[in-house]
């Protein structure tokens, strides 16, 4: 790793060397060059999401009625109730890389450090600016805590509205998770036939992103120019130069800082409300109704409710 510690002109008009939180200043103005315009994206489509897992919702439903003219059947010759599965693919990821325009290595691209090795001043390389600013920035970026650093990432909540610094991914209030279970009032042995999924909504779940915020540090790097003076980067340059490095490198590296999402019960860290599908873990409620000579039984979802699974939306680096 070569991180380096940059240069910046102090009042007395020497150079010195930045602080670290100096440099995670300029990590945050990063930061919100790449939450103004991610590479790294989550929308919500209407099915088939790429690159994302699905999510299923289970739920009981009733068994199929059972009749007969002259008793009513037994418990054990009913239909038990059955499993009702529902797949949501409404998440998908695009990693968005052209036209960002990230500067070549030029010699005097980059901010200047001080190199004890030959008592100089320096440029960063490509390489040092990565270890120095990119590849920190993105550490900040996937962090389990979300705040100002996780701009331009996505999280999940269980309220169509936007919390305060978020934007709702998708323009309508259709989520992109249902967890439903059986409604047993809505079964009645009057009703038998009765309808074998009634289903009732528990819990729904959106796609959320945070905003960017912006950040203008106490500190500017310097940087040599052509002439071999010494100038300090504008909050412009810090964006357009070492913001879109952010940009090209969160959707590109092959240096184990490529973003990546998943919706898992592991790995990496998560982001918003956990997506929990839930189920009544019953065995059926045994229920008959006679109209004349029809003798009919149906069994009806019944039970406790069971955790089937708990996923997280997770972002990581790959």
């Amino acid at each position: 790793m070569a991180s380096r510690t940059p240069l910046y002109i102090n009042s007395e008009n020497d150079l010195q060397a930045m602080t670290g939180d100096e440099i995670v200043e300029i990590q945050k103005k990063m930061i919100y060059a790449y939450a103004s315009d991610p590479t790294v994206v989550l929308t919500q489509v209407s099915s088939s999401g790429a690159n994302i897992d699905s999510l299923d919702d289970t739920r009981l439903q009733a068994g199929a009625t059972s009749q007969s003219a002259s008793a009513f059947p037994s418990e054990g010759t009913t239909a038990e109730p059955g499993t009702v599965t529902v797949t949501y693919d409404k998440i998908n990821l695009a990693y968005t890389t052209s036209g960002i325009g990230q500067t070549s290595d030029t010699g005097t691209t980059f901010p200047a450090y001080y190199d004890d090795s030959s008592s100089s001043v320096q440029s960063m390389t490509l390489t040092d600016v990565k270890d120095t600013f990119v590849y920190p920035a993105i550490d900040l970026l996937i962090s389990g805590t979300e705040s100002a650093t996780t701009g331009g990432t996505y999280t999940i909540t269980d309220s169509a509205t936007a919390a305060s610094d978020y934007t709702k991914v998708s323009a309508s209030d259709t989520p992109i998770y249902i967890d439903t279970r059986a409604d047993t009032t809505a079964y009645a042995n009057t009703g038998i036939p009765e309808t074998l999924d009634q289903p009732t909504t528990v819990t729904s779940y959106y796609l959320h992103k945070r905003d960017a915020e912006d950040h203008t540090p106490s500190r500017f790097p310097l940087v040599v120019q052509d002439t071999n003076d010494l100038q300090a980067m504008s909050a412009s340059t810090v964006e357009s130069i070492l913001g879109d490095w952010l940009r090209y490198e969160a959707a590109n590296s092959t240096s184990g800082y490529k973003l990546l999402y998943t919706v898992a019960s592991s790995g990496g860290n998560t982001r918003g409300t956990a997506m929990v599908d839930t189920k009544l873990d019953g065995s059926g409620n045994y229920q008959t109704y006679q109209v004349g000579d029809d003798y009919r039984a149906q069994e009806f979802p019944n039970g406790s409710v069971a955790t089937i699974a708990t996923k997280n939306l997770r972002i990581n680096k790959s």
